[in-house]
């Protein structure tokens, strides 16, 4: 595999959207509503299981690299109350579904793990849609879908903030210095409505959060393209056993 196909990798992201669309296909393949149905039950109930756990997994990233946690804020529906009496940090109530609002970290490596520890999930994601298309699962391809395709859903948020934290320092120094981390978020629609509120939605603005949505999509495909890269390996295994 070239340097080139690591640095810009086409070819997996196309053949991970394959992947998808030709597991799809499969699963549906007996044209069935009840299939559609369990497909559906099974992203439901991988949602409401996986939030918690993603939320939760920026509290070890940050912990685990030397920073500190006072306040994750979980909706109730993703059982905020019962998690509350294992993790005290907790705080049953949230904007969104979680978000951890209440944290310090020694450093912008530290905060980029907080914030991307939890998409080490998202590599298996296409391997799962694949043992589940394999046995007819329907069901468990929620799942699959879920863990392989929330790094595009998180592009405006934790992807954003990520990158943001490495492109935010230039705009410090281009546009207004001495703004500390005026760029970074995890709510990039927030952040806009904050810029042009203030009247720092500039050129200069404009064009860093394109670049940083740039840098975010990226991060999304090279997250499927490992998925596709996990995948081929697994098969090779077995194939040579």
């Amino acid at each position: 595999m070239s340097v080139a196909s690591w640095i810009l990798p086409i070819f997996e992201v196309r053949d991970g959207f394959r992947m998808a669309f030709r597991s799809l296909d499969q699963l549906m393949s007996r044209g069935k509503m009840i299939d559609v149905l369990w497909l559906t039950l099974g992203m439901i109930v991988a949602w409401f299981i996986y939030t918690p756990i993603h939320e939760l997994l920026h509290v070890a990233g940050c912990r685990l690299t030397g920073g500190t946690v006072t306040e994750l804020a979980l909706a109730p529906e993703y059982g905020a109350h019962l998690l509350k009496k294992i993790f005290p940090f907790i705080h049953p109530e949230s904007n969104y579904a979680g978000q951890l609002t209440g944290f310090t970290t020694p450093s912008r490596l530290s905060y980029f793990v907080t914030d991307m520890l939890p998409y080490v999930l998202s590599l298996f994601g296409l391997p799962v849609l694949h043992w589940a298309t394999q046995k007819k699962w329907v069901w468990l391809a929620g799942l699959g879908y879920l863990l392989a395709f929330i790094p595009f859903m998180s592009i405006p948020g934790d992807l954003y903030e990520a990158v943001s934290l490495y492109v935010s320092p230039f705009g410090e120094l281009i546009t207004y210095p001495g703004l500390e981390g005026y760029l970074i978020s995890d709510d990039v629609f927030l952040l806009i409505k904050s810029l042009q509120e203030t009247g720092q939605w500039t050129r200069s603005n404009i064009s860093l959060v394109i670049i940083i949505l740039l840098g975010a999509i990226y991060m999304a495909c090279q997250l499927l393209a490992l998925q596709v890269r996990l995948l081929r390996l697994m098969k090779q295994d077995k194939t040579s056993k």
